[in-house]
């Protein structure tokens, strides 16, 4: 009778409750830290920031810290049997002590966000420093890589800016097989959240450029452009000298845009660093397969994520380039958070029906961007699988910033 009337009631609490709209928590995204990297150091020639899937797993794997349960005590849109076992607002079924002892997330999909991934920390990732031939560039006056560009004369800023080479190279550049051009010869580099490593180059070579995205993990857009470097490292007694000219290209994990574009240069004591010819390029290729899982399937045209409160068991926000391993990690770990503090007697019925409120069965990755610049990749997990039409959540107009979805796939549980 006991037994009963608890689960009476947790039915009576799951029919009051109305399952709040899974919207995203703006809060918790303007409030994450952006990666230690963004854009490349001043004085860099060469730099990879490498991503360890292996440790991009752990990070998304430490979101679950406590047991989570999707409001839905069955698959959405079928039949209720008469019985409403376990899950729900009540949380009913769990171990003794689970409910009290942890915090259990459900209906309402809360958003956590974490550190990037991809930074210059030796377990998610690594920065390469500047050639050995160099190891004095940063000391004061310390004469610098030589640039393979012309030297302009006059040695200007304006003069610089106005070099109709750079331009003619810039908007005369073939884009290479399997791209799309996204922007052409701006005055300015992209910065953005998902850095992947600089190269300098001997000349404006947009195919070499495009070759070191393809074999890069994670490289769906890269930026060529020309910026002007002083000959030698700027200091109290060399505050301007004369300039030489770099070839440069930026590789990056997401899209770039005219938006992220905003890199004009900066100042080193009294020389002007200044960018022109700047090209962006990008790609839409289908993201890793993710063990455990089937293949991925793009959800609303790549556009649009799933947004379906009653079945999401969680959401996570992870800085830094669009890497779907983070949301498995999270997903497995989720799935063994909670099989360790669910009753076997209830994992056994969950088991006969083929659907548990504490078992994530589906997850969508995708690129979440403010105005145009890509942010992060956002994780929402799901406890039944969708079909790519059934994505149809767009961020939309919060306040002056636009959010929007790119690079949107699901994967389903393998078993």
């Amino acid at each position: 009778m006991h037994h009963q009337a608890l689960l009476i009631a947790g039915f009576a609490a799951l029919v009051a409750a109305t399952p709040a709209p899974q919207n995203i928590d703006f809060a918790a995204i303007y409030a994450a830290a952006p990666p230690a990297e963004t854009g490349p150091a001043p004085t860099a020639t060469k730099e990879s920031v490498s991503i360890n899937n292996v440790s991009a797993s752990a990070v998304g794997a430490a979101k679950a810290t406590a047991l989570a349960t999707a409001l839905a005590t069955a698959p959405q849109n079928a039949k209720r049997n008469g019985w409403s076992w376990g899950g729900g607002s009540g949380g009913y079924g769990g171990k003794s002590g689970a409910s009290s002892s942890s915090s259990t997330s459900t209906s309402i999909c809360t958003t956590s966000t974490t550190a990037a991934v991809a930074t210059s920390s030796a377990t998610a990732s690594t920065t390469v420093a500047p050639p050995a031939t160099t190891p004095y560039v940063s000391t004061p006056c310390a004469t610098q890589p030589d640039g393979y560009g012309p030297k302009v004369q006059p040695d200007t800023v304006d003069a610089f800016l106005a070099y109709s080479e750079f331009h003619s190279e810039a908007k005369n550049a073939v884009t290479p097989s399997s791209y799309t051009q996204t922007f052409v010869d701006l005055n300015a580099a992209v910065t953005a959240n998902t850095y992947l490593g600089l190269t300098t180059f001997t000349s404006y070579d947009v195919a070499q450029c495009g070759a070191l995205c393809d074999k890069t993990d994670l490289c769906t857009g890269f930026n060529i452009y020309v910026e002007r470097d002083p000959s030698v490292n700027p200091s109290d007694s060399c505050s301007n000298p004369a300039s030489i000219t770099n070839y440069k290209c930026t590789l990056w994990g997401s899209g770039v845009d005219s938006a992220s574009a905003t890199n004009n240069g900066q100042w080193r004591d009294s020389f002007q660093v200044v960018i022109t010819g700047s090209n962006g390029y990008e790609k839409e290729v289908t993201p890793p397969a993710q063990p455990g899982w089937q293949p991925p399937q793009q959800c609303g045209g790549g556009t649009k994520g799933h947004s379906h409160p009653s079945t999401c068991l969680g959401q996570s926000f992870f800085p830094g380039p669009y890497n779907p391993a983070l949301c498995a990690g999270y997903a497995v770990a989720q799935n063994k958070k909670n099989l360790s503090l669910v009753s076997s007697w209830m994992q056994a019925i969950y088991k006969m029906t083929n659907y548990s409120p504490y078992q994530c069965k589906f997850f969508n990755s995708y690129m979440l961007e403010k105005n145009g610049k890509p942010m992060g990749t956002y994780c929402s997990l799901f406890t039944q699988s969708y079909g790519s039409s059934q994505a149809t959540y767009e961020p939309g107009q919060q306040g002056s910033d636009k959010w929007t979805c790119s690079r949107s796939y699901s994967y389903s549980l393998a078993n």
